[in-house]
């Protein structure tokens, strides 16, 4: 099939959190299914810096680039302004057996929808918990929604769920039940082939043989590592580290300021973003790895901790509580109960052992589940069905 993904980020975008990742993943697996695959994205890679290529073959894809027209409106406010996206789409979008568009509440989605509806061409959304105007900039979602993205969702041919979490998200967005289709994201099994180097990273860090505590992921209120802080200050082990790595995305400074407060200065380092192997090294390093998010729909990382032998401890307001009861390798505790969080913490250093042994056998659950080509199975399925209900002969002119 011709496949067109577009995305606002894609592939060296790590400061933007899991879709940039999940999509390459997807899009390089598919690729090597024989598909024909293009990517459209914006340049954006993170707070200082743009990509800078324009069109590039990689792994089999097809990726172009557009500029947008300011960065720092893309990282700070995901005002994404891909100039020359429009008459791409304009043109393009016939030459495409179905489109798939990642994330709500960007301008390079509703691009792609409108051009993709006037071309006849079936189009799939995944929000990837986007679809509800959460946390940040919500009056500005709000009225993005009730203007130029009102169509996008309605209009699509199917939406994707990731968890039965987002699904009910996506009915309480007035997303009809027959619409929404239920595939996990794909892990990207070809990172773990060689072994993470758990060493090194303890030895850049000078932290030695000391349990590791670690946060991994975009620092924003809705991450809750405000409350890993306070649960971390309520365990019995001075020797303990809590490492938080990810970049700031508006609370820094506020978990910073609780760390002072309540005097762990010592005991807390903040690595900022790790990327590529530095991520694996430091998710191997860990005791374990801690992800007490709110309305997370899937949660990328504390599966690809399992998949370094780390066992995890995640909340159960959402899918990604979910996500790791099925795989197991983890604990699950109630969001924003600090105590409760702290004594799992316990409980894994107190058995690291035991619990890496889980956090193995959860990784091989994880990979049958969520492996790239597991999900990119069900992925074609739902192409092919979408394209059998749009035949060709619909299609018009763009």
């Amino acid at each position: 099939m011709r496949i067109l993904h577009v995305v606002p980020y894609y592939d060296q975008a790590w400061a933007y959190g899991g879709i940039p990742r999940l999509a390459t993943t997807m899009t390089r697996a598919l690729a090597r299914r024989g598909h024909h695959v293009s990517v459209c994205t914006t340049d954006v890679c993170d707070e200082r810096t743009r990509v800078s290529m324009k069109h590039v073959h990689a792994h089999g894809v097809d990726v172009r680039v557009f500029r947008n027209l300011s960065n720092r409106l893309a990282y700070h406010l995901q005002l994404f302004t891909p100039l020359g996206l429009r008459g791409y789409m304009r043109h393009a979008a016939r030459s495409f057996d179905v489109v798939h568009i990642h994330a709500c509440h960007n301008v390079p989605g509703v691009i792609a929808a409108a051009a993709a509806a006037r071309a006849g061409v079936p189009y799939v959304v995944s929000p990837n918990g986007t679809a509800l105007p959460i946390e940040r900039r919500i009056l500005a979602k709000r009225l993005f929604a009730l203007t130029a993205g009102r169509s996008m969702l309605s209009g699509a041919s199917r939406v994707v769920a990731v968890s039965r979490a987002e699904a009910r998200q996506l009915r309480s967005a007035g997303v009809a039940q027959a619409a929404i289709v239920h595939i996990g994201n794909p892990i990207d099994d070809h990172e773990f082939e060689d072994p993470a180097d758990a060493h090194a990273f303890r030895s850049e860090m000078q932290i030695g043989e000391a349990p590791i505590v670690l946060f991994l992921g975009k620092l924003t209120p809705r991450k809750g590592v405000s409350d890993l802080v306070t649960a971390f200050a309520e365990l019995e082990r001075p020797g303990t580290r809590l490492v938080i790595a990810g970049n700031d995305m508006g609370t820094r400074r506020s978990v910073e300021s609780l760390v002072m407060k309540l005097r762990l200065e010592d005991r807390v380092i903040f690595t900022g973003l790790l990327t590529g192997r530095r991520r694996l090294d430091a998710l191997a390093a860990a005791t374990v790895v801690v992800y007490p998010s709110r309305d997370e729909v899937f949660g990328l990382v504390p599966l690809e901790a399992l998949l370094c032998g780390t066992p995890v401890v995640v909340c159960d307001d959402s899918g990604c509580g979910e996500v790791i009861s099925i795989t197991g390798g983890g604990q699950v505790v109630p969001h924003g109960d600090v105590g409760t969080l702290a004594a799992a913490i316990d409980a894994v250093i107190d058995d690291e052992h035991g619990w890496r042994n889980r956090a193995r056998a959860g990784a091989i659950v994880a990979r049958q589940r969520f492996g790239s080509e597991t999900i990119c199975t069900e992925l074609e399925s739902l192409y092919q069905t979408v394209v059998a209900e749009h035949p060709a002969s619909c299609r018009m002119s763009a």
